[in-house]
């Protein structure tokens, strides 16, 4: 992996996040209504298809208080999806480069990994444990910007925005562009 491909892999993450996101914006709610009773198709390598009945999804995106919910968790997978690519594909390139001790040493680094394994293990969005190796160390306290988490909130649900995940996103990719080799 080169520094360009690199890049334009972050830039993919972002572009599926800012499609994901915007693409229930996108949809007409009264489209929903002409995908009853139809199905999608998903081609194995072999070629044969599974087929997806589509009612239930049309029918709860008809309804508001549904359509709110599938919306939210469809995002919320984006926001872990956003955060687990966004560090795993700099960690990748920064060990394959020698260049970990750098992404490591950044402020942000320890609140990036943190906010991945939250929003991506277990309970997602919970803090369900702190890192042992910062245990280790007497870290109980890592911050990016005006956030923080610490070891007070282990068990505690962190509110993590679409504002901050582009923000954290943004700020990775300047680091990549910027500082890495």
């Amino acid at each position: 992996m080169n520094k360009s491909v690199l890049m334009n892999m972050l830039n993919n993450v972002m572009n599926n996040y800012i499609f994901g996101i915007t693409a229930s914006m996108l949809v007409p709610e009264d489209a929903w209504q002409s995908t009853l009773g139809r199905t999608a198709g998903f081609e194995s390598p072999l070629g044969s298809v599974l087929k997806v009945d589509l009612s239930a999804l049309a029918l709860n995106m008809s309804v508001a208080k549904y359509r709110k919910i599938l919306v939210e968790e469809f995002e919320n997978c984006l926001k872990r999806s956003m955060m687990r690519e966004a560090h795993e594909i700099i960690l990748l390139y920064c060990e394959k480069t020698g260049q970990y001790d750098k992404y490591k040493s950044q402020p942000r680094f320890q609140f990036a990994r943190i906010i991945r394994n939250v929003v991506s293990h277990k309970q997602g969005g919970v803090l369900t444990n702190w890192p042992k190796d910062l245990s280790k160390k007497g870290i109980t306290t890592v911050q990016w910007r005006a956030r923080s988490l610490d070891t007070k909130m282990v068990g505690s649900e962190v509110k993590f925005t679409h504002n901050e995940v582009l923000q954290l996103f943004l700020d990775q990719r300047d680091f990549a562009q910027k500082e890495l080799i």
